[in-house]
């Protein structure tokens, strides 16, 4: 399935606000059961949806190099109130009620296994501004399992700046050089985590391999700036696309599924 898309975190185009709401739900699956967990999420999701959700868009990622969890759930909101409101576990009930007994019962046992995967899981708000922080190709089909990498940085000064440099010296030149499906910044805004986050995608690890390699000569001034304002250490993780909301559904990466 194609998808034309310009969203951040999950590199896609959808008609938003300005500034949204991304709410980030990180997983500890075991890796021999993230494949059982993404055909269970499928299910409860599409369970979930209804015209009473303010949810605009959801994206799933596996964990396939670096440290921390393995499976990170967004969440994408027009606004905090938005995110506030969104009852997702209402709209489930609803169309729970509306299923036959025996079809209750296999629920039963789905949302049970499904809702045993969130034991210990945290999570976090962040803001983003998908006309102004994100850069991307147009025409890309998302429905592949891509390479998601994602960078977390403090900072020692503003949070705008030190997301522009980045943007100005690795974001748009490596989507410009045609490598970089998309990429972009958000920002920390509630509960625990880095103040800045940056995300860029890939159609595969070779192409990101190859895209990383030709940084060191892309805008010194902006590499330096954004190096500037770094605070202390950072966190690196790769991901691979699992799946994410389409018309309504939760479609799973890759053709057919």
């Amino acid at each position: 399935m194609k998808k034309l898309s310009l969203i951040i975190m999950l590199l896609a185009t959808v008609t938003m606000s300005a500034q949204g709401i991304m709410e980030a739900t990180y997983l500890d699956v075991p890796a021999s059961k993230i494949g059982r967990f993404a055909q269970l999420h499928k299910t409860i999701t599409d369970m979930s949806m209804g015209e009473e959700r303010t949810l605009q868009d959801q994206w799933v990622y596996r964990h396939w190099y670096g440290s921390g969890h393995s499976i990170v759930i967004y969440d994408l909101y027009a606004s905090p109130e938005d995110a506030v409101k969104d009852d997702a576990f209402a709209v489930l009930g609803k169309n729970y009620d509306a299923l036959s007994d025996e079809e209750k019962k296999e629920m039963d046992a789905v949302f049970e296994e499904w809702w045993g995967y969130f034991d210990g899981h945290t999570d976090e708000m962040r803001s983003y501004n998908p006309e102004r922080n994100h850069a991307g190709k147009e025409n890309v089909d998302w429905d592949i399992p891509f390479v998601f990498v994602v960078g977390s940085y403090n900072s020692t000064g503003s949070w705008t700046e030190m997301g522009d440099a980045f943007m100005d010296w690795a974001t748009r030149p490596a989507v410009a050089n045609g490598l970089q499906l998309g990429g972009g910044y958000t920002g920390h805004y509630k509960g625990s985590g880095y103040e800045v986050q940056f995300y860029s995608g890939y159609k595969n690890i070779m192409e990101f391999a190859e895209s990383i390699s030709n940084l060191s000569n892309e805008n010194p001034e902006a590499r330096k700036k954004f190096w500037s304002l770094v605070d202390g250490g950072h966190e690196d993780q790769i991901y691979i696309h699992v799946g994410h909301i389409v018309d309504g559904k939760f479609d799973l990466a890759g053709k057919d599924r």
